[in-house]
C-alpha cells in the first residue's frame, strides 16, 4: 500500500511536552508553551512488533531554505536566500490570541525560538494567531496508516538534562533552535523478545536507548555516548546471527567528528 500521510502538529502546552525554548534565559528549565511543534521526520525505520507493523520516526524538523536567481542564468546576478522561518521576536502576534505578546516576545521567552512563517496567520490579517515552530524534539510510533501510536514528548529534554545535564541541548545553545535534534533511528530485535530503539541525538552527541516491546508504552533504558563522537547521523543494527562476533551491534556513524562507533550486547 502506498500513501501520503500528514503526521499532523504536537502542542507544546499540555502536560508531557514542555521544552526549552530560550538559550538566552540563563538556566536549563521545560515549560509548556503557547506553540505547535511540527512532525517533521529527518529519519524513519519500520519494525514489526508481534505481527504488527510500525514506522518509528525521529523528529528533528527543518525549514525550507533555497537560493533565488531571480530566473537568470549569470552568476554575477544577485540571488537572494529564502528561509522560511523568523524568531518570534521579529513577527507581530495577534493581540487577541496572544494579549502578553510584549513579555512572550522577550529573548527569555519566545523571542528566540524560531517559527514557520507559512503557518499560524489564520484570519490572514498580517500577523500570527498560532505559533508553529520545526520538528517535535522527539521519536514518535506510528500505525503503518499514519495514525500516532506514541510520541516521546518531553522524554529526551527531560532525560538528558536529568542524566547529562552539561550537554542539554548543546548546553542550552540549541533551546531556541531544535533541541537536542533526534537525527536516527534504528531497531534491534533480540530474538523475537524484546524490541530495543536507538535514537541518535545530533546536537547532544549521544543515543538514546529504549525499550519498545510495547509500542505504545516505551521505557527509557539508557543514553550512549563515547568522548571525541560528535553528531551522530546513522545508526545501524547487526542482529548476532549476522555478526562477526557472534554478538547483536550497534553502529554509529558521526558527521562532524567524522567517526565511527561500535556497541555490542554484552548480555
Amino acid at each position: 500500500m502506498e500513501g501520503i500521510y500528514p503526521l499532523g502538529f504536537k502542542n507544546y502546552n499540555v502536560a508531557g511536552n514542555a521544552i526549552d525554548p530560550s538559550n538566552e534565559d540563563g538556566k536549563k528549565e521545560l515549560r509548556n508553551i503557547p506553540v505547535y511543534g511540527i512532525y517533521q521526520p529527518d529519519a524513519i525505520t519500520y519494525v514489526n512488533i508481534n505481527g504488527t507493523g510500525y514506522i518509528i520516526s525521529a523528529n528533528e524538523g527543518d525549514a525550507r531554505e533555497y537560493i533565488d536567481d531571480k530566473g537568470t542564468d549569470t552568476e554575477d546576478d544577485d540571488e537572494e536566500i529564502f528561509v522560511n522561518e523568523e524568531r518570534i521576536k521579529k513577527i507581530d502576534l495577534d493581540p487577541t490570541a496572544f494579549p502578553n505578546a510584549t513579555e512572550l516576545q522577550k529573548e527569555e521567552n519566545l523571542g528566540r525560538l524560531k517559527i514557520a512563517l507559512d503557518l499560524g496567520d489564520t484570519d490572514n490579517d498580517g500577523d500570527y494567531d498560532k505559533l508553529y515552530s520545526y520538528g517535535g524534539r522527539s521519536f514518535s510510533i506510528w500505525s503503518e496508516n499514519g495514525a500516532l501510536i506514541y510520541d516521546s514528548g518531553n522524554s529526551i529534554s527531560k532525560k538528558t538534562l536529568e542524566l547529562t545535564p552539561a550537554t542539554f541541548n548543546d548546553d542550552d545553545g540549541r533551546s531556541d533552535d531544535k533541541g537536542a535534534e533526534p537525527e536516527a533511528v534504528e531497531v534491534l530485535n533480540i530474538n523475537n523478545e524484546r524490541c530495543i530503539l536507538f535514537v541518535g541525538l545530533e546536537r547532544t552527541d549521544q543515543i538514546m536507548v529504549y525499550d519498545i516491546t510495547n509500542p505504545t508504552s516505551p521505557m527509557f533504558l539508557s543514553i550512549l555516548s563515547h568522548n571525541g563522537d560528535e553528531a551522530p547521523e546513522g545508526l545501524l543494527v547487526i542482529p548476532a546471527k549476522d555478526s562477526p562476533n557472534g554478538k547483536d551491534l550497534l553502529l554509529v556513524s558521526n558527521e562532524d567528528s567524522g567517526t565511527v562507533s561500535i556497541y555490542q550486547n554484552v548480555q
